[in-house]
């Protein structure tokens, strides 16, 4: 039995670490995530932290925290927490973030990802028709490892610290532009046998309101370390004052994805779901916005 828990463990681990690069695009937010991840041009919660920090100057008062199982795997745990509190209005906002993904079998922890986050977004410039928004975050990354040492407690840990900045500008109040880099300084863990560098991305969108209350968004993600070019797209409609729809594209694999929010006197329920070619994910979020 024990040897099967070993081979089990082990299994896993090396699925998890064949399918995916630390500190990957998780998607922490089912509202990004039934939008096909096209959320960095729209982003105006507190989960701007995790995608567009400019957006948090539209966020306000604003708390979210959302779980999931991503593709469907019992062995994985995402988990986020996100809170923005607005200063005086020149000297914008102030956002605060956790997530964490984790990786288990048989209550054994195998691998765990934190990522702690500190935002600022302001104003730059603002007229009766447009405004230009900036914002940067520091990241604060923390790695454990279950070593192959199966039967003791240690672990291999590492830390690493990461910047993003981004800008989020509104033309004629229909259109806004956007983009974002993650990770600007490069930042790495450092092994005993060799250093891995987390991804570094750059994110540039568009969006669109032909009317009120719908909202469309194309987006263009690129990851330095890799070939292609990721394009996300997605559609927010309002159909009731409490109700609204939500549904993406993007490609790199493709994948299509559906959702819905509510927001019932403040109190915001949202849930995403998109397919995978590794399985599909179902992802709910809680909130409440001043």
């Amino acid at each position: 039995m024990k040897t099967i828990k070993i081979l089990m463990i082990t299994l896993i681990l090396v699925s998890f670490s064949s399918l995916f690069s630390v500190f990957n695009d998780y998607e922490p937010s089912p509202r990004a995530r039934a939008l096909g991840g096209a959320y960095y041009t729209i982003s105006n919660d507190a989960n701007a932290i995790f995608y567009n920090p400019a957006g948090l100057n539209l966020a306000g008062n604003c708390i979210n925290a959302s779980n999931t199982k991503p593709f469907g795997n019992d062995f994985q745990k995402l988990n986020n927490f996100a809170l923005s509190v607005k200063l005086p209005e020149k000297f914008g906002t102030v956002g605060m973030g956790l997530k964490s993904m984790k990786v288990s079998y048989l209550d054994v922890n195998l691998h765990s990802e934190y990522t702690y986050s500190l935002g600022h977004a302001f104003t730059l410039m603002k007229d009766i028709h447009s405004e230009l928004l900036v914002g940067y975050t520091a990241n604060f990354y923390h790695v454990s490892t279950l070593t192959t040492e199966i039967d003791s407690n240690d672990r291999e840990t590492q830390n690493t610290v990461g910047f993003d900045v981004g800008a989020l500008a509104t033309l004629h109040r229909r259109t806004k532009l956007a983009f974002t880099v993650t990770n600007i300084n490069n930042p790495k863990f450092t092994g005993e046998e060799q250093n891995h560098d987390l991804p570094r991305k750059f994110a540039m969108g568009i969006s669109y309101e032909p009317y009120y209350g719908v909202s469309t968004s194309l987006e263009l993600k690129k990851t330095f370390e890799q070939q292609g070019t990721e394009v996300h797209a997605g559609i927010e409609f309002v159909l009731y004052e409490i109700l609204t729809l939500r549904t993406g594209l993007r490609n790199l694999p493709s994948s299509y994805s559906i959702g819905f929010g509510l927001d019932f006197k403040n109190i915001l329920i949202d849930y995403g779901f998109n397919t995978h070619e590794i399985g599909c994910t179902h992802h709910f979020g809680i909130g409440y916005k001043l």
